[in-house]
């Protein structure tokens, strides 16, 4: 027999953390310094919160109630680094993950603020001083690991004589407008996510320069779409042999050389530009200008006050630049999300609303007796939800890549409705435990769980936790929805002292954060707002960057899950930390303003409206106000989808059905965008096959290059783990369909056979994958595993794999294949 281990060793051999503590040290002290620069990372909008949750862009925003925020139970603090003056006009809830920030931060691995790249669908975007906007089209460029989204500099857009200040003037749910100025004029960028056109609001004489070159430059007659002739004085050649009148086209079978291209200059609303990579843009302004051009640029020949529209011809073909020339008219000048259930309809499913503000250039471009429709992108995953109804159309033109979300579709229509089908699965699995040795072999396994060691009592969880977990939010949480999760496993099975324990110790875990009581308490930054860490907040690489807003999501999901269980067992802990539960859940999933916040006393401008969540992209970019030489990025689209379930259920506990929700479409948007961009079928149209192939799972998702990798290491284990944990009742969701999972698990009984990184730790996500499948073989071997993943408890996991729903006739045939080795 072994001697018995030492309290802490036991403590730790029960959280699996000494068996893989050298992993985790590691793991935790390089993600925590490498995370802060190098991750890759109206009114709202339920029923019950009203119409359109109003663009954020640009009032004074007001103090908040009280001079230190005394609605927040935390105490309230002043960032140590304060905005760029390039966030111009925003105002405190300030849009951290926005996918926009690369433009407005700096950080240790910037060269300056704002010199980043973001991706507006379908183009690179950066905005720089001493060039101006900078547009890209770049192809995608893949290898077996890695997915890079070339960063060109195919159309470089700014003022002759340069700019000399840029800022944000106005942003919203799907729009930026970023100003750019000089003494002589100004343009307003517009970014509005998936239109094709980029459009600018110009005062001055604009300039349009590229690293490829100028190759031609043409005025289009936008009937025909035809050149239309030019006076030989635009071609010098012309005026050399004395030649008068309209120079080109020539009439039929007369040539001359110099009616082989156009140069000088041109005069129009339209105009085509070639360059020498092989693109093709479209120019639009709203009212006649001269171009002048030569192989470098063009700028007008005057000032122009108007609104100019730049368009990449995605084939290169008349038939798309027809396309694009008949909708020029029309652009976004503001985009909202609006969410509603109806819940006298279907309760359980969620309508998303992308409504655009709608503009037209008024120039003299032929357009339909109605005003011409919206023309916008569609990624793949908007597909897939949009409902078909008479405000859209589709088309089958126009097919831009969508950065590194495979090929977009166009759609007509300034309004878009996506249905999201909401989760039914609340605190536990949506189907009982049914064999009996499943039950006495997971109460067994409770009672083994929730067992502290000799000496400590259930309180004494806190501190502990704190201590061993390296004292922040994120290993904090994950102790503590371990507890959650088996303290309601405890109920399922009718084990009252075990159920009682494990409350106690989770509660002990959440006061001390909720209090703000131990050494790394939350506090509300005042500048920014939300809520941080105190070491997050002065050490940016403290707490994996929570100072700097990264995360949050991550963090505090496993939090709001633990409350939400406390809550639901607990009126009385409810009432005594209602204003803390609202404002973590708030932290992550604000729904912006409405009933919900004004019932509590908080001050709608306290936090942004989904800190995470990108509405348009559809999941959410974990990275914050750092700047990220990938654009923003996320790792595990399950923590994120965690977040939102965890919020869900506080919600429904808390009673705010309208709220609840919200959290639940937050939900469904992530898992729905999980499965298009973090899960690779075979012969998936998102992603090219050498490198869906070669991995399965994305590793790291960013906005302008993916990986397999995560910041653990190079193991494929890592990566299919990380968009597995934490293992709860919506997995189910997640994990799905299962054609995909069988694909997946053969990738990795073959790659993971001889892999030295796999331990218990990280197999025990595999093995509740496996279950999907196979949940007799999971039992078995998940019984054989010493430890399971930190977040979760053995139980808890006994419990996932039991409640599988029995095979049906696709799982049977799935299942056989691969036991065929098919």
């Amino acid at each position: 027999m072994q001697d018995e281990p030492p309290p802490r060793a036991k403590r730790l051999l029960r959280k699996g953390v000494l068996i893989i503590a050298p992993i985790l040290l590691i793991a935790a002290t390089v993600y925590a310094k490498v995370i802060a620069r190098r991750r890759w990372e109206g009114r709202a909008a339920v029923k019950g919160y009203g119409d359109v949750f109003k663009r954020q862009a640009i009032k004074e925003s007001t103090k908040l109630k009280g001079a230190t925020a005394e609605w927040v139970p935390f105490e309230a603090r002043t960032h140590p680094d304060t905005p760029t003056k390039l966030w111009g006009n925003v105002k405190r809830p300030f849009p951290t993950g926005a996918w926009w920030t690369n433009l407005v931060v700096g950080g240790p691995s910037s060269s300056g603020d704002g010199l980043g790249t973001a991706f507006a669908t379908p183009y690179t975007v950066s905005v720089l001083p001493d060039k101006g906007v900078v547009l890209g089209y770049g192809e995608v460029l893949a290898t077996n690991d890695s997915l890079t989204l070339a960063t060109s500099q195919d159309l470089i857009v700014s003022l002759k004589g340069g700019l000399e200040k840029r800022e944000v003037v106005a942003y919203d749910d799907l729009t930026m407008t970023m100003r750019c100025s000089a003494d002589k004029g100004q343009i307003d960028a517009l970014f509005a996510r998936g239109s094709p056109y980029v459009t600018f609001r110009v005062d001055g004489v604009p300039s349009l320069k590229s690293d490829a070159l100028f190759t031609d430059l043409q005025a289009v007659d936008a009937v025909t779409n035809e050149t239309m002739p030019k006076a030989c004085a635009a071609y010098p050649s012309c005026i050399l042999a004395s030649m008068k009148g309209d120079c080109c086209p020539q009439p039929s079978g007369v040539k001359h050389p110099c009616c082989s291209g156009s140069l000088g200059a041109q005069t129009g609303e339209v105009f085509s530009v070639a360059l020498s990579n092989g693109q093709a843009w479209r120019l639009y302004f709203s009212s006649p200008v001269t171009l002048t051009w030569d192989s470098t640029g063009a700028h007008t020949t005057h000032s122009f006050q108007g609104v100019m529209r730049a368009a990449v011809v995605p084939s290169n073909s008349t038939k798309d630049a027809l396309m694009l020339d008949a909708h020029a008219e029309a652009y976004a000048t503001a985009g909202s999300v609006r969410v509603t259930v109806d819940r006298a309809k279907d309760p359980d499913v969620g309508i998303v609303a992308f409504d655009w503000q709608v503009a037209y250039l008024g120039s003299s471009i032929p357009r339909d007796e109605l005003e011409p429709a919206l023309l916008m992108l569609a990624l793949p995953h908007h597909v897939d939800a949009l409902v078909a109804d008479a405000s859209i159309g589709f088309l089958d033109i126009l097919r831009y890549r969508g950065g590194l979300k495979g090929i977009c579709r166009a759609v007509l229509g300034s309004s878009w409705r996506l249905a999201e089908p909401l989760t039914k699965i609340g605190f536990t699995a949506p189907r009982p435990l049914k064999e009996q040795k499943h039950v006495d072999a997971i109460k067994k396994q409770v009672k083994s769980d929730v067992m502290r060691p000799a000496g400590e009592t259930d309180k004494d969880a806190a501190w502990i936790c704190f201590d061993d977990w390296f004292g922040n939010a994120y290993w904090n949480g994950k102790e503590a929805a371990r507890l959650a999760g088996l303290a309601l496993v405890a109920q399922e099975v009718g084990d009252d002292a075990s159920f009682t324990s494990a409350v106690a110790q989770m509660r002990s875990i959440l006061e001390l954060w909720l209090e703000a009581r131990n050494g790394d308490p939350l506090v509300y930054d005042a500048t920014y707002g939300g809520l941080v860490t105190e070491k997050g907040l002065y050490d940016h690489d403290a707490d994996f960057g929570n100072g700097y807003y990264n995360d949050h999501h991550f963090h505090y999901g496993y939090l709001l899950h633990a409350a939400a269980v406390a809550v639901k067992n607990d009126a009385g802990f409810a009432a005594k930390h209602r204003r803390a539960l609202f404002a973590l859940l708030y932290d992550v999933a604000s729904p912006g303003s409405g009933h919900s916040l004004d019932s509590v006393d908080v001050d709608a401008r306290a936090f942004p409206r989904a800190r995470h969540k990108d509405f348009y992209a559809g999941h959410s970019w974990a990275s914050g106000i750092f700047f990220m030489g990938q654009g923003k990025a996320q790792e595990s689209s399950s923590e994120a989808a965690n977040a939102y379930y965890g919020a869900y259920l506080l919600a429904l506990s808390l009673g705010d059905v309208a709220l609840a929700d919200w959290c639940r479409t937050l939900l469904a948007m992530e898992v729905r965008a999980a499965r298009y961009y973090y899960h690779m079928p075979v012969g998936g149209e998102v992603y090219p096959a050498r490198f869906a192939d070669h991995n399965r799972m994305v590793g790291v998702l960013g906005a302008l290059s993916t990986g397999a990798q995560t910041w653990f290491g190079p193991s494929p284990i890592y990566a299919h783990g990380i968009q597995i944990l934490p293992v709860t009742p919506a997995t189910e969701d997640l994990l799905k369909p299962p054609s995909f999972i069988a694909e997946d698990l053969a990738f990795l009984d073959v790659v993971l056979a001889h892999d030295a990184a796999v331990d218990d730790s990280w197999s025990s996500l595999v093995v509740c994958e496996r279950a999907v499948l196979d949940p007799e073989r999971a039992w078995k071997e998940m019984m054989a595993l010493q430890v399971v993943d930190g977040g979760a408890s053995k139980a808890a996991l006994l419990y996932w794999i039991a409640t599988r729903p029995p095979p049906d006739a696709e799982t049977k045939a799935l299942l056989a294949k691969a036991e065929g080795g098919g």
